[in-house]
């Protein structure tokens, strides 16, 4: 309230007990002002005809409230024409057109160059003339109007700092607070950290308390909530957004540094302090004080609210009738990290190892665990669901398509033998026999060891050392590495042993290697003389 109507209000006050008939001396005890005041007040009220001369009322009725009794009294200071004004008045039209093509008043003034005019006085004077600068145009904000059970919005505080009893460390308080838009109803959670299970938890006994589900929630982006804010489309966390989905609850994270959207929640953060500033510096306990907040909020539910002049608890039954249900179930909230996947593979979780695509080794990825099954996701996208390890002695769940080929189990042998009947029959045999005679354990290594020999050698070659080793009953990559080596030796001797063992097997070719006969024909080229 202003000073002027403040004082029109005390005016209007004291001409009506005079027209009741009280006297100047009780009007003065009552409202605490001056009998000079009430005598001066009672002239003119009888020069305008409020009041007759026996101190009566008048002939003319007093102006509807909130109007002012007699003119105001203009103060002769605006009068007179501040010396800013007349050193700018010839510049007028030239300030208007840089402000209108842009330019911040800071700006503005230093380009004036006139050391006469301060800067406190440039901008009082763009003030009195109405100029709206660009760039320092106050900011509209649009009225939110939400509809019954349309939204409810959530926001964080520090309530207080408590020490700890047995440390005598410093830990902080926190309240966790949700208004609904149109009744204005109250709700708050104290707690200690404004992690995912607390989070969750406490939103969940906010849409129990209300008897159903709003239809969304808008909110600020903590971690907790939004993984990553954006002014367009945030990154939801994956907890929150299966948590939305079970209660059928839309979420509405708005954008970085805009908390004007959410101006009723954050107007009554001040006004929770308020109400446990009465509480004191005692600590009893977490529950104690809930218990005394939701006092207060019964208290503050019940009294008419400022804007709507109507009880939040009245327009909370009207909200209640067009609420979503609550579901049958109630939601198992579940255990939370992030953590980077590992070279392996692999991503740790509660002291177990769970893997995931290659692709994704040494990123950031997301891992919700209830206690059946763990989901593992990467900027939102679901990679892997495993079965929650529960085993004590086995720490790593893998799925197959993430192993190595040779790490791979041998539940379906067909890829082996593909690859092996493609390099010959012989080698199909070797392959069929070291994959039948494991006893619960399969070295793989010797199967995958004598496949990738056709890296270096033909497969006719390794066909035939498979054959020979067959033959004498030995089985593996070392008995048919033993023969290859053995063909390569009696490749390496010189031409004229081989033209004297008719016996020999024949060169094998090879992809890799010259035929023999190109060294022969070289040996023949070179003179006799050098060669002796």
């Amino acid at each position: 309230m202003t000073h002027g109507t403040r004082r029109r209000l005390l005016d209007r006050k004291i001409i009506e007990l005079l027209m009741s008939g009280k006297g100047i001396n009780a009007i003065g005890v009552t409202l605490h002002v001056s009998k000079r005041r009430v005598r001066a007040l009672r002239e003119k009220a009888r020069a305008r005809g409020y009041l007759s001369n026996d101190g009566g009322p008048g002939g003319v009725a007093l102006p509807p409230y909130p109007e002012g009794l007699f003119p105001d009294i203009l103060d002769g200071r605006s009068d007179r024409e501040s010396e800013t004004d007349k050193l700018l008045e010839g510049r007028k039209e030239w300030i208007r057109e840089r402000l209108a093509g842009g330019w911040h008043a800071v700006t503005v003034y230093e380009e004036l160059k006139d050391s006469r005019v301060s800067r406190s006085s440039f901008y009082r004077y763009l003030d009195r003339h109405g100029f709206c600068p660009a760039g320092d145009n106050p900011r509209v904000i649009v009225e939110i109007v939400h509809r019954p059970g349309e939204a409810l919005l959530l926001d964080w505080g520090k309530l207080r700092d408590v020490a700890d009893p047995t440390t005598g460390k410093k830990k902080t308080l926190w309240m966790f607070a949700g208004i609904l838009g149109y009744s204005r109803y109250l709700m708050v959670r104290l707690v200690w950290t404004m992690d995912l299970a607390t989070t969750l938890t406490a939103l969940e006994g906010f849409l129990r308390h209300m008897g159903g589900v709003p239809g969304r929630m808008t909110t600020d982006n903590p971690k907790c909530f939004a993984l990553t804010a954006s002014p367009y489309e945030p990154l939801l966390n994956p907890a929150l957004e299966r948590f939305a989905a079970h209660y059928g609850l839309t979420v509405e994270c708005l954008p970085p540094r805009d908390p004007q959207k959410k101006g009723k929640i954050e107007r009554v953060i001040p006004f929770l302090r308020r109400l446990y500033e009465a509480h004191g510096d005692a600590w009893e306990g977490l529950d104690e004080s809930q218990t005394y907040m939701d006092g207060k909020l019964a208290i503050a539910n019940q009294r008419q609210h400022g804007t709507t002049r109507k009880r939040p608890l009245d327009l909370l039954a009207e909200e209640r009738r067009v609420l979503k249900p609550l579901p049958a179930t109630a939601y198992t909230v579940e255990e939370f990290h992030e953590g980077l996947v590992r070279q392996d593979s692999h991503v740790r979780f509660d002291h177990k190892y769970y893997s995931v695509d290659e692709q994704y080794c040494g990123k950031s990825v997301v891992v919700l665990g209830s206690p059946r099954q763990v989901s593992i996701y990467h900027a939102g996208r679901l990679l892997e669901v495993h079965d929650r390890l529960t085993d004590p002695l086995k720490s790593k769940s893998t799925k197959p398509h993430h192993l190595k080929p040779w790490e791979r189990d041998l539940s379906s042998q067909e890829p082996y033998r593909q690859r092996a009947q493609a390099l010959g029959p012989q080698v199909d045999v070797m392959i069929e026999k070291i994959l039948a005679q494991g006893d619960g354990f399969i070295d793989l290594r010797k199967v995958w060891g004598i496949l990738s020999l056709d890296k270096r050698y033909s497969a006719s070659r390794i066909d035939g050392a498979c054959g020979r080793a067959l033959v004498v009953g030995q089985m593996g990559y070392l008995a048919v590495k033993r023969w290859l080596d053995w063909e390569d030796a009696v490749m390496a001797r010189p031409a004229h042993a081989l033209d004297a063992s008719p016996d020999a097997p024949a060169p094998v070719e090879n992809k890799y290697a010259r035929p023999l006969s190109v060294y022969r024909e070289q040996v023949e080229l070179v003179p006799k003389e050098v060669t002796s």
